[in-house]
């Protein structure tokens, strides 16, 4: 069961972006040569997995789009004499019902906000997990170095992006909480400019007056 909702997330698996030279990663599955009982519980919190940046932000958009994953695009649109083609964007895979994606938004969006979290944008409600992944050598795991990460979105009552931050081997702190977090509030402060969303006060005003 588990490895099934691996596989719906895409973990280990072509995301479809029109971009060449992706890699899938590996999601090593019972039945493998190299798979061993002891694997399903390393993989369940991240060990013995390997996914790529995309993939990751790829998977968060389950979270933030009520249960379903759409295929990522970089081209918007093509243009052919004078005509435009919207690229299409079909649901690759649904692996949480609607309600699920939306109860643990309000979870990560709730813990965010209780323990005043460096990833919060003022005047947005946002979601969005930490990663601190360790990194494997020949020898065991590296001390002392990691690879930081978060996967945030919003605004949480009607998520418009999603914001995937990887930091590799960060200097300042091996805890993403401390170094990706902020990295995520300083994006969206921008991004909400750029895609003209007005903060959810005023949003909820606009919505309220029509």
């Amino acid at each position: 069961n588990f490895y099934n909702y691996m596989n719906h997330f895409g973990i280990g698996h072509l995301s479809g972006i029109d971009l060449a030279y992706e890699n899938p990663g590996r999601l090593k599955m019972p039945g493998d040569s190299d798979w061993y009982e002891a694997d399903l519980g390393t993989n369940a919190f991240g060990q013995g997995v390997s996914a790529t940046p995309l993939q990751m932000a790829s998977a968060v958009t389950a979270l933030a789009n009520d249960g379903k994953i759409i295929t990522p695009h970089v081209v918007y649109a093509t243009i052919t004499k004078d005509h435009q083609t919207v690229a299409e964007t079909p649901v690759i895979s649904a692996p949480i019902r609607p309600e699920t994606a939306r109860t643990i938004t309000e979870m990560l969006a709730t813990s965010l906000e209780i323990e005043a979290s460096d990833a919060l944008v003022t005047g947005y409600r946002v979601a969005g997990k930490t990663g601190t992944a360790e990194i494997p050598s020949r020898q065991g795991y590296v001390a002392g170095q990691t690879n930081a990460s978060f996967a945030g979105w919003g605004p949480v009552d009607d998520p418009k992006f999603i914001v995937y931050i990887w930091l590799e081997k960060p200097q300042s702190s091996i805890w993403s909480s401390v170094v990706a977090a902020p990295v995520f509030s300083e994006i969206v402060e921008n991004l909400v400019i750029l895609m003209d969303i007005p903060p959810d006060k005023i949003r909820m005003e606009m919505a309220s007056s029509q």
